[in-house]
């Protein structure tokens, strides 16, 4: 069994605080599948749907523990087990992932607050999502990757993020009736990112980050007739959402990555369920910088 230690470094210093007796969320009030709301209307449903605004003010930084099943679709198919962890603080969060595999040892994602930063499996070499996200790092800085686990989820404060938030219509998720916003960050992306809420709970079930990338032209009109557009996805799901402390917050979570591009048609999946929650303990401040932590340690 392999020794897990990158996750030793960050979780033995944490204090943990799992119970933390806050006074229960405020239910949220259904609304009709059709019907076309306000963007801050959505948004203020949202957050009285994760828990009273004492309670998610007492919160400060979290830190959740559980275990990961990943899957890839690509030349050829795989999949292993391991385990992952969260931790957020103000605007700082990261993703560690451990897998007992010689070819995909961890995935780290990590943002301090100033810049992104990816670990690496080998020297110089990155893994394939973690790649994409070093070159396209502002769903993360953002604090959207992760949703409501995160601290950074900026629809808790957006005033201090200054995007711009457009309502959508609805749809479905999981056979649920859902209302969509579409998130535009204020320095602009690559993306075009779409988060989904329960038309009935107001939670935050689904967030969505597309880039379509057309053709290229090439030398002469044969040339360009044998390119092709490139298209990125990637696809958060939330479910299974329970009350850990005064808040209510998924306790499954899916990550799918879709790149179809000329180097070949990819597909990843990690789903994550969380058993531990921790709230307000601290977090040492370098665990936030992932290149730091080298392979092996």
């Amino acid at each position: 069994m392999k020794d897990f230690r990158f996750f030793g470094r960050i979780l033995l210093p944490i204090i943990w605080a799992l119970a933390l007796g806050l006074p229960a969320p405020r239910p949220a009030s259904a609304a009709v599948a059709g019907e076309k709301l306000k963007p801050e209307e959505v948004v203020s449903k949202h957050l009285d749907s994760i828990g009273a605004k004492e309670a998610r003010d007492s919160v400060t930084s979290r830190v959740i523990v559980g275990t990961c099943k990943y899957s890839y679709r690509a030349r050829g198919v795989g999949q292993t087990t391991g385990r992952v962890v969260l931790a957020s603080e103000g605007e700082k969060s990261l993703i560690g992932m451990e897998f007992p595999e010689a070819d995909y040892p961890h995935e780290r994602l990590g943002f301090d607050g100033r810049k992104f930063s990816t670990g690496y499996i080998r020297p110089g070499t990155r893994t394939v999502f973690g790649d994409f996200l070093y070159g396209h790092s502002d769903v993360f800085r953002e604090g959207l990757i992760g949703g409501t686990l995160n601290q950074a989820w900026p629809l808790a404060n957006l005033a201090a993020r200054n995007a711009k938030l457009e309502y959508a219509g609805g749809g479905k998720v999981n056979g649920k009736e859902v209302h969509v916003l579409r998130y535009l960050p204020k320095k602009g992306s690559d993306f075009q990112i779409k988060l989904y809420f329960d038309a009935a709970t107001f939670q935050h079930v689904r967030s969505e980050y597309e880039q379509v990338i057309s053709a290229g032209l090439g030398r002469t009109d044969k040339d360009s007739a044998g390119q092709r557009a490139s298209s990125y996805k990637i696809v958060e799901d939330f479910s299974d959402h329970r009350k850990e402390g005064g808040l209510v917050l998924p306790h499954t979570y899916k990550i799918r990555f879709l790149a179809d591009d000329r180097a070949s048609a990819r597909e990843m999946d990690w789903v994550i369920d969380f058993a531990q929650y921790g709230f307000n303990g601290q977090i040492p401040a370098g665990s936030f910088d992932v290149e730091s932590f080298k392979t092996g340690s």
